[in-house]
């Protein structure tokens, strides 16, 4: 299925249940929008179908899902995610970090679950809080370079859509915070894909 638009995606997912004898659909696709995993979802639990999404936006984790949905993704969310990051800044002692977000939807149960993971620990944390950027209004990055300077950790925790991200390593780069001497962790179920980050 090729045009992931909301319309299309349910029509043409009800063909396909309602003409055929399917016992599951594995669903692959090439967008990044957490649309298409909310839409199976909700196909999933009106149908009791189960549904695998394997890549692109489908595989986008959402929690909590709908109630009787049999809907799996092959993804792993914020929170594993942060928990392999935190065992890798134990054990390398990187106990001193900040949290840079955007204003991208979970952005508050991120600084949370940092939280959680920090308060809920014996490792003597170092959280150097956490700066919540807004790109809509600084088209020429001349803001974000100056808040990303203003952030005193080499070691940063950022959560963002793909797009954002592309501009705040942009703004780092050219404000000379990513190189040698600064670590980023970029976080999020939205990021993947084949095109990389810029360097």
């Amino acid at each position: 299925l090729n045009d992931t638009n909301p319309r299309s995606l349910i029509v043409r997912l009800c063909d396909v249940l309602s003409s055929l004898r399917i016992h599951g659909v594995v669903f692959e696709d090439d967008t990044r929008s957490e649309a298409v995993a909310q839409i199976l979802d909700f196909i999933s639990a009106q149908t009791s179908v189960p549904i695998i999404g394997i890549n692109g936006g489908s595989a986008i984790v959402l929690t909590p899902k709908e109630k009787g949905s049999t809907f799996l993704q092959l993804g792993s969310s914020t929170e594993q995610q942060l928990q392999v990051i935190f065992e890798v800044l134990e054990e390398y002692d990187w106990t001193a970090f900040a949290v840079v977000t955007t204003l991208f939807p979970g952005y508050e149960d991120f600084v949370d679950y940092v939280e959680v993971l920090t308060d809920s620990s014996f490792i003597g944390w170092e959280h150097r809080g956490v700066l919540t950027l807004n790109l809509t209004d600084d088209p020429e990055g001349t803001r974000l370079r100056r808040q990303l300077r203003e952030v005193s950790a080499q070691i940063r925790l950022l959560y963002c859509s793909r797009e954002e991200a592309e501009a705040i390593f942009r703004a780092a780069r050219d404000a000379g915070l990513a190189g040698p001497g600064y670590i980023w962790f970029v976080v999020g179920t939205n990021l993947g894909g084949s095109d990389q980050l810029p360097e």
